[in-house]
């Protein structure tokens, strides 16, 4: 047998011989050898995962938005004055009508006087008429903030002035209510505790005498057209026109409470009217008189009739400022607020919702994915046939059948019927995706050496189920789960605002039923309706998926070792 001939490199054994002495240390012979103990704390499966979570920043930001949409839809319901109004007055939650589409205002904005975001809107082409209407106002708020612009338009022979106005949307003038005698009392020692009790400043002004100026310009019409028939000329006007002029101005004093002085036809229109001054360019009041004295209140069937500035009342019967900061809708309810229940009502939709998916999903997964072979391929059987019927449909069949039955409609109510039919709708088959992904875990691990060791050491099933290959799936599946409460809130929106279900008679607030109300109401005409339903509906896609990829990426095994 040949000898195996070993060569030594003398370079290398030159370079050992040159290493200093001094890194050697002599070995005592009473002195024992061992590894050095560890100093550090060993770190967890979680806290390596919360590691490797801190640091991806974007998911941080994402989690903390997240976190701030939460606390807005949990907190603003119980902190706003809109949740504490009288149930008896409001049965169906705060609204009022007379701060209809009021846009968006901030306190800071407001008072800056900054022209953006404070409740003023800028309208263009207001004719002199209008704009002396404006500035006629008797409330103690002006409706007009900042004159922009006077435009003259020469037209043939005469000058047509147009005006561009910046305006206060909570600026709504004067109105005629009926209180109890109660609250009138009330609100006379308030006024009187103020000092402003029948005063310009005060909440109450005087009433209007309508009916008694419209018989006497009604009667001025009449002589005019007598006066004109006596000298064999063609009347001006007809016994009918006048009969359709009266009807005008008096249909329009009822809608516009806050004219308080006279107004006559513009040129004998049926349609139109004009300011009527006297020789001194002065209006004439029309306000109600008893005795030289301005009547501010009377007595009407138990009630009390009184014309109030509106605004000021509304803060002295409820406690708080009609400022909105998101605006208000077309019935006058407060959009802060509803997003806020919206919020709520959507996020423990989809949390709910993704849950029960999970929990289905990741046994019917498991047991799949484990045993494999014929329970295997019944099981992916069942889940094609299953996946085969659209949401959309089962939504709508629930909504039938539980709408139809009277007894459990009168239990949970129509509120009730609606999650209940979305609940079904979306749990039907929104597990599927959590079992195939769940499944295909189960096959990339249950092979690995790690777990034929575990089972060659008598390990049983849950174990391996649960404590081996779980673990090793959880950042796929916590993805997963993650992933899908923004699609269980983004599918309930998509078919809100579809009105394929409709909230409006449920008393139940969506983010989906809010954009449906902003697309009622038109994107041009009213754009902060649809804009923070938007908003937020955008920070929860994007926050979710990003946080849920955070989520994985930490979760990831193959990762460990990297938190530093």
């Amino acid at each position: 047998m040949e000898k195996e001939i070993m060569n030594f490199n003398t370079e290398a054994s030159m370079d050992i011989k040159s290493i200093p002495s001094d890194l050697f240390v002599k070995k005592e012979n009473n002195e024992n050898l061992h590894d050095q103990a560890f100093e550090t704390k060993p770190i967890t499966y979680l806290r390596g995962a919360f590691m490797r979570f801190a640091k991806n920043k974007a998911s941080i930001v994402a989690a903390i938005i997240i976190g701030l949409l939460v606390l807005f839809a949990i907190v603003v319901p119980f902190v706003s004055p809109m949740s504490r109004v009288d149930p008896i007055e409001y049965p169906n939650g705060f609204k009022d009508p007379n701060f209809t589409y009021a846009l968006p205002t901030n306190p800071i904005n407001k008072a800056l006087n900054l022209g953006w975001w404070d409740g003023t809107e800028v309208k263009t082409g207001i004719p002199k008429n209008d704009l002396d209407m404006y500035e006629l106002d008797d409330s103690n708020h002006a409706p007009i903030a900042e004159v922009v612009e006077k435009v003259e338009e020469k037209i043939g022979a005469r000058i047509q002035t147009h005006y561009t106005l910046r305006l206060d949307s909570y600026s709504t003038g004067c109105k005629e209510i009926n209180v109890s005698q109660e609250e009138y009392e009330k609100l006379v020692a308030y006024e009187k505790e103020q000092g402003i009790y029948h005063t310009d400043k005060g909440i109450m002004k005087p009433l209007r005498n309508c009916g008694s100026y419209l018989d006497k310009y009604q009667k001025q019409l009449e002589d005019e057209m007598k006066a004109a028939i006596d000298e064999g000329v063609t009347p001006p006007v007809t016994e009918d026109a006048i009969s359709k002029i009266i009807d005008f101005l008096e249909g329009y004093y009822n809608q516009h409470q806050r004219v308080w002085y006279e107004i006559v036809s513009r040129n004998y229109s049926q349609n139109s009217f004009v300011i009527k001054y006297d020789a001194n360019n002065k209006v004439t009041p029309i306000y109600e008189m008893n005795g030289g004295e301005y009547v501010y209140a009377k007595d009407n069937l138990g009630k009390v009739t009184i014309r109030v500035d509106y605004y000021d009342y509304f803060t002295f019967h409820n406690g708080f400022e009609p400022r909105f900061m998101f605006g208000t809708n077309s019935a006058g309810e407060d959009i802060f607020y509803r997003l806020a229940l919206g919020t709520r009502f959507s996020l423990l939709l989809g949390v709910g919702i993704s849950l029960i998916n999970f929990i289905i999903g990741l046994i019917w997964g498991a047991v799949s994915g484990y045993y494999g072979g014929t329970a295997d391929l019944v099981m992916e059987r069942v889940t094609d046939i299953i996946s085969c019927i659209p949401t959309i449909v089962i939504l709508e069949i629930a909504s039938v059948q539980f709408t139809n039955n009277a007894d459990l409609k009168s239990a949970i109510g129509q509120g009730g019927i609606i999650v209940l039919a979305f609940l079904l709708a979306f749990v039907y088959s929104g597990w599927i995706g959590v079992a195939g992904t769940t499944r295909m875990q189960f096959y990339r691990f249950k092979g690995q050496e790690y777990v034929l060791a575990s089972r060659t050491l008598g390990a049983k099933d849950p174990r391996l189920i649960f404590r081996h290959i779980l673990p090793n799936a959880a950042g796929t599946l916590v993805t997963s789960s993650v992933l899908m409460i923004p699609g269980v809130i983004f599918g309930e929106s998509t078919l809100s605002y579809l009105g394929v279900v409709n909230f409006s008679t449920s008393g139940l607030v969506s983010i989906g039923s809010l954009l449906n109300e902003g697309s009622h109401a038109g994107l041009n005409a009213h754009p902060h309706m649809l804009f923070f339903p938007c908003v937020v509906i955008s920070l929860l896609m994007i926050c979710f998926n990003l946080f849920g990829n955070g989520l994985r990426d930490a979760f990831n095994t193959t990762l460990r070792g990297s938190e530093d």
